[in-house]
């Protein structure tokens, strides 16, 4: 009887390993969707209209940052391996997110902060674009037929 070799093992447990994280997520995301509605309800119940707008937004753009996350996860299990550009997508929402949330919630904010969120975003997109410009040639391929 011939035994498995170590990477058939790897490959075949980090394959259900990914499956039990894809259920997992989304069972987060549909409880996420679940959470999101009963939070509007509540908040424009219980508040007025410009306090529970600021709480739902944050929701959603949080919501989304998960979102982008879980399409990282469904690519690795695609193309069995990480990919930048697909990783670099959830860090650019996250700190959109975060931009937005500033930007809405508070009256003014110091222009050093813009600058460094300016700079941030920047710099994710250069990497972004770089990773995508660079990558091997079956993912070109791929990229430029989605």
């Amino acid at each position: 009887m011939k035994l498995p070799n170590a990477q058939q093992v790897f490959r075949k447990s980090l394959q259900y390993i990914i499956n039990v994280l894809v259920i997992y997520i989304i069972m987060v995301l549909a409880i996420g969707l679940i959470r999101t509605l009963y939070g509007i309800r509540v908040f424009l119940d219980s508040q007025p209209l410009g306090q529970s707008f600021n709480g739902v937004v944050t929701d959603i753009l949080t919501f989304l940052v998960i979102i982008e996350l879980f399409r990282s996860f469904i690519e690795y299990f695609e193309a069995h391996r990480f990919r930048l550009h697909t990783m670099v997508n959830p860090a650019i929402v996250f700190v959109l997110r975060e931009l937005i949330v500033k930007l809405y919630g508070q009256e003014s904010i110091p222009w050093q902060t813009l600058m460094a969120f300016g700079f941030v975003i920047l710099c994710l997109g250069a990497v972004r674009a770089l990773a995508v410009h660079f990558s091997p040639e079956e993912d070109r391929a791929e990229d430029s037929s989605a």
